[in-house]
């Protein structure tokens, strides 16, 4: 049997969304009446097909089985963790880069008492994690060894995760290990977890929910 994967598309938002949705017309994201969607596309490794949500079942049995196993998980409620509410819109994440050569905002807030007080200023200015970072990723920078990484954020850690939610932004595995003992909730791996090939061990091991993303090289 050809391998699909269901894709939502075509949304709509507040009001419009919610008069859609109470009208069947449409299906809400993860519960939210607020944001939902009248498309899906069927995606195989040969082709791309839209499909309304009201031609659903005129597909074949068992794809319309396999798509509404998948639209089942796509519009459940979500649990909210690490401070991420998802009934609300939007999350904010707050950055700390504890860094001199990131791209916004690198030396900023090297300091102790700076980078505390930011972390602190923007949880108590709505942010809902704090997002913190010892090595720079911006295209052109250079990889740092983990003693170095970990020297920059150990001690903001150790005090800021006793009192807010924080993700630590980490390509090593070493350094996952170490922030989530001091109660680090949630990594931010912008290698999509190729770089070090013992983090998704480091995560499976400590039940760590990650943000997966993929950094772009330039050439």
């Amino acid at each position: 049997m050809t391998r699909y994967y269901t894709r939502v598309c075509n949304f709509y938002y507040g009001a419009k969304s919610k008069n859609l949705v109470e009208k069947n017309k449409s299906l809400p994201l993860h519960g939210i009446k607020e944001i939902s969607f009248d498309q899906i596309e069927l995606i195989t490794r040969k082709s791309k097909k839209i499909v309304f949500i009201n031609q659903i079942n005129k597909l074949s049995r068992s794809l319309k089985k396999k798509i509404n196993s998948d639209l089942k998980k796509i519009t459940s409620k979500k649990k909210s963790f690490c401070n991420l509410k998802f009934n609300l819109i939007p999350n904010l994440l707050g950055v700390l880069n504890l860094t001199p050569d990131s791209f916004s905002d690198g030396g900023k807030f090297n300091k102790k008492y700076k980078a505390i007080q930011h972390a602190l200023n923007l949880f108590n200015s709505g942010a809902n994690l704090i997002d913190i970072g010892g090595e720079s990723t911006r295209p052109g920078s250079k990889t740092i060894n983990e003693k170095l990484e970990w020297s920059r954020i150990n001690k903001i850690l150790k005090i800021l995760s006793k009192k807010i939610p924080i993700s630590l932004d980490t390509r090593k595995s070493k350094i996952m290990k170490k922030g989530i003992r001091l109660g680090v909730k949630l990594i931010n791996d912008v290698s999509g977890l190729e770089y070090d090939p013992e983090t998704i061990n480091v995560l499976k091991l400590n039940n760590t929910p990650f943000v997966l993303q993929h950094q772009y090289k330039v050439v």
